[in-house]
């Protein structure tokens, strides 16, 4: 069985990326964003120390959920910008069922990675529960936009370990900080050689 890794910094088109390695291979996604939207909409929040226990949670059910797939044997697809924690608990999954595993890398340059998190907030193109800090769902008259600084960004990303995620296997490092560069057929034939095999 496979399992492939997409991670990374987050607004590095991990999605994208896991999207088009799930259509190539035909393996199922299991998202942490998914679950967490999923948490924001059911649970809600009304602080960000409520939020960042979404965040864990979000991460354990992903973790749980990827345990049961792999001790089924089957192939699949994780899209998580891990940090130091969730890393040490995947790599000990992956030392427990020994899948055939292939980690995809994504990051690029800070600042440029730091900006396009921004700007996609303020476009609203992701769910609101990510972007609003103090309390989801929001209430009548609430200022539906916010701008994380920079220091915010680093203090919760990079101070993360999300930078230096690590695991057993192959891995291929992308730079997406110009993600039109980025030529998809290309990644999928590198991932197809280093599993050596063509799908399920």
């Amino acid at each position: 069985m496979d399992l492939i890794i997409i991670a990374g910094m987050p607004a590095t088109g991990k999605s994208t990326v896991a999207a088009a390695v799930s259509k190539a291979f035909g393996y199922p996604i299991i998202e942490k964003d998914n679950i967490k939207e999923g948490l924001f909409d059911v649970l809600g929040f009304e602080n960000y120390a409520q939020k960042r226990a979404l965040d864990h949670a979000a991460n354990e059910a992903l973790l749980r959920v990827l345990r049961a797939m792999l001790k089924s044997g089957n192939s699949v697809i994780v899209d998580n910008n891990f940090d130091t924690d969730s890393n040490e608990k995947l790599c000990a999954l992956i030392g427990e069922y020994g899948p055939n595993c292939l980690t995809v890398f994504l990051n690029g340059d800070p600042q440029t990675l730091y900006e396009r998190y921004c700007e996609r907030d303020l476009a609203h193109k992701r769910h609101l529960g990510h972007v609003l800090q103090d309390h989801y769902p929001p209430r009548e008259g609430d200022d539906l936009y916010y701008t994380m600084t920079r220091d915010e960004f680093d203090e919760k990303f990079f101070k993360r370990g999300m930078s230096q995620f690590k695991c057993p296997g192959e891995r291929i490092d992308v730079d997406t900080t110009d993600f039109e560069k980025l030529s998809l057929e290309e990644l999928i034939e590198k991932i197809r050689a280093l599993l050596g095999k063509g799908g399920k």
